[in-house]
């Protein structure tokens, strides 16, 4: 990938010194983005520091939030749009980075992403990664659109080095001219931290019969699951409707959800009042573990509008459950249609209604599809191949900027 000419650069630390480096995330919820990663990079000589907005600015960051060896730091991030709190974020953002003088900052997460990387150049940081995860302006209009639009352009800008989570993610980017064709790279085969496979082995999850029953759904019945905020981006209101419509004579079907409602991108007041109130839609606001929840599934649905590389239908197929879902960026490269899963066209409630009820009538493809999607994940995706390729990179993009 080629260097960017957005911004100055000086010398990087030497190969043989530790290479400090500062990753950038909105909110400490998104450490499930980076589990494991960091830590990995500890041990392989990068002095590791991440910063993003605590709960409160003194607060303590809870033990195990981050990888061990890893230090956290607060920066008053808020993910909505304002003005005053993004300039307040920006101006501690270089004030950290000035203390910590880092050879590398990696940022991502959209205000993190953004503001960070006006930083990291603003300071003359050697190394400035941008991680795309995701494109808001996708499922934007108007002006909100053209707003979204020209925020990634100038946080790609301000990066010699952008990393796309997914090779349709980075085609939508060139194809809408945020960036030059050739200068983005996917690392592998995608992801921004790649699969936990031993987290999603046989022995660490429950059986099918204990999930069930842990959920209050009944042992025999049909499970379609969805795991995700409750937002419009993310299709809840889309299943929903199918749920209610396509299933509303199937008394044994059940619909079991993991998440919770955000207010930057409400449902329909409709879709909530349904999601509240149907004796057969179960509500699960939180896991630690979301295998426990795919254990209970027979069928994951994922309807969402786009995506970056999204880990939910990846772990889902790990532990074995096929995903019927929307052919949205980003989904198109976790899930392979026809393999470990169906895709129907964006927003084709009816197609994805059918292939749900399909699936549930045949329990011998649905099988087929359950065995091919694990060794698929399995071989794609496992975290330890995504962190090699990631780190001979961040080696590579150091050494490159200290000659």
């Amino acid at each position: 990938m080629n260097s960017s000419d957005a911004g100055p650069s000086v010398s990087a630390a030497s190969a043989d010194a530790r290479i400090p480096i500062l990753y950038l995330l909105t909110d400490e919820v998104s450490s499930v983005l980076v589990r494991g990663q960091l830590g990995y990079l500890h041990e392989r000589g990068f002095d590791v520091t991440v910063a993003s907005r605590r709960a409160a600015p003194d607060s303590t960051t809870e033990p195990g939030k981050w990888d061990h060896g890893v230090a956290a730091e607060h920066l008053p991030f808020v993910r909505e749009p304002s003005p005053i709190a993004d300039l307040r974020a920006l101006w501690a953002t270089i004030r950290l980075i000035r203390r910590l003088r880092p050879t590398i900052v990696n940022a991502s997460t959209p205000k993190a992403g953004l503001l960070g990387s006006v930083a990291a150049w603003l300071c003359r940081v050697p190394v400035r990664v941008y991680v795309v995860r995701g494109f808001r302006f996708e499922t934007a209009t108007g002006w909100r659109r053209r707003l979204f639009r020209s925020l990634e352009w100038l946080a790609i800008r301000c990066a010699n080095h952008v990393v796309f989570n997914s090779h349709s993610l980075m085609a939508v980017g060139e194809a809408e001219g945020v960036i030059r064709p050739g200068r983005g790279e996917v690392i592998g085969a995608g992801s921004g931290n790649g699969i936990d496979v031993s987290r999603f082995a046989d022995d660490q999850l429950p059986t099918s019969e204990d999930a069930r029953a842990q959920f209050g759904l009944p042992l025999d019945a049909d499970v379609i699951g969805f795991v995700g905020r409750f937002t419009k981006d993310k299709g809840i209101g889309d299943l929903v409707e199918v749920f209610e419509t396509s299933f509303a004579d199937r008394p044994d079907t059940w619909l079991l959800l993991v998440g919770h409602f955000e207010a930057g991108d409400p449902v329909a007041e409709a879709t909530r009042s349904t999601i509240e109130s149907h004796d057969q839609i179960v509500v699960i606001p939180w896991l630690e573990h979301t295998g426990v929840a795919y254990r209970a599934m027979d069928i994951l649905a994922f309807p969402s509008y786009r995506e970056g590389l999204p880990n939910v239908p990846l772990e889902a197929q790990l532990c074995g459950v096929p995903v019927v879902g929307y052919a949205a960026t980003g989904t198109v490269d976790a899930v392979i249609d026809g393999l470990g899963g169906v895709l129907v066209p964006v927003g084709d409630h009816g197609r994805l209604a059918g292939h749900l009820v399909a699936l549930f009538s045949d329990p011998a493809t649905r099988k087929e599809l359950s065995n091919n999607a694990t060794l698929f994940v399995v071989g794609r995706f496992a975290n330890e191949t995504f962190w090699a390729g990631l780190q001979r990179e961040f080696v590579s993009w150091s050494a490159s900027e200290s000659r």
